[in-house]
């Protein structure tokens, strides 16, 4: 099977990783099933087939027992993080997330022998590596692998990988790739002073490569249109469900540009403003995202 998500689209998107391996570990979230269409379930379950191909651990992935097996489920991330080292973001997550299933499932007598055994040992193992993965990362200095990291991404950018998405989804690959990287590790683990400065400056950078690929100024505003456009290209509907997926953790009333951005199958949120310029658009995803 040839590998069009992670060799098209996410060929160059090192997010892809951790936000599978923190999925996996959630699991079907039944508070957000019901928003679910058949169209992303599909694309999970491709995404899934795919990452197990790469990993060669397709074995793992046999229809329908991830959903329905929990031990499996998390033995799966656990092999996958082991693999792949998803990052500080990542290891935090899972970490919440086992603490959550752990106490909501603690009462329930139908948990499955071993499973809180399985949790235990499994919120243990993530929490040290989310301390070890941050004492690393403030030894080394948070601030210059921020700057790295931000090069890096902006180059990728610049270079038109992003190129298969709109404008501002190109804007919003670009943040969640800075997210749950080094730079959004700076932000969470830094002072104010130097987590502000960060974002002050991604806000800039943001604005000014939104404007460039659209030939205006960072102030001048447009119809919404311009910049939710998605250009024709080869693997349009794979660009648009792995955008949707990336950003299936955004809220229309607390997330509007986000979601408007990212949930295409949906109508534009309210909260999105018609007319904006390429630093309102910056300036509302950076807050949204980084908040």
């Amino acid at each position: 099977m040839k590998n069009r998500l992670l060799e098209g689209p996410g060929r160059v998107l090192e997010s892809i990783h951790p936000k599978f391996i923190v999925d996996l570990v959630q699991g079907v979230d039944a508070s957000r099933q019901s928003t679910i269409v058949p169209q992303q379930q599909l694309f999970r379950e491709r995404l899934t087939q795919e990452i197990m191909a790469q990993t060669q651990l397709r074995p793992w992935a046999m229809s329908g027992v991830l959903n329905d097996n929990d031990t499996l489920r998390l033995g799966l991330a656990e092999k996958l993080a082991s693999m792949l080292d998803p990052g500080h973001l990542a290891l935090t997550r899972i970490t919440q997330h086992l603490t959550t299933m752990q106490q909501t499932s603690r009462p329930a007598s139908s948990a499955t022998p071993g499973l809180q055994q399985q949790y235990d040992e499994l919120i243990e193992h993530f929490s040290q590596r989310a301390a070890w993965k941050e004492k690393a990362l403030t030894q080394r200095g948070l601030a210059v692998q921020a700057g790295n990291h931000s090069e890096q991404v902006f180059t990728h950018w610049r270079a038109g990988s992003y190129n298969g998405w709109s404008m501002a989804g190109r804007c919003y690959v670009a943040l969640e790739e800075l997210r749950w990287g080094a730079f959004g590790d700076a932000c969470r683990l830094a002072n104010e002073d130097v987590a502000n400065m960060l974002k002050d400056n991604l806000r800039v950078m943001a604005a000014d490569f939104l404007a460039q690929g659209i030939n205006a100024a960072p102030t001048t505003r447009h119809f919404y249109h311009q910049w939710l456009a998605t250009p024709s290209t080869p693997g349009l509907m794979d660009y648009k469900d792995l955008l949707g997926w990336l950003g299936d953790w955004c809220d229309a009333e607390r997330h509007p540009v986000c979601w408007s951005v990212t949930q295409s199958w949906q109508t534009v949120a309210l909260g999105m403003p018609r007319l904006c310029s390429a630093t309102r658009i910056a300036t509302a995803m950076v807050e949204e995202i980084f908040a």
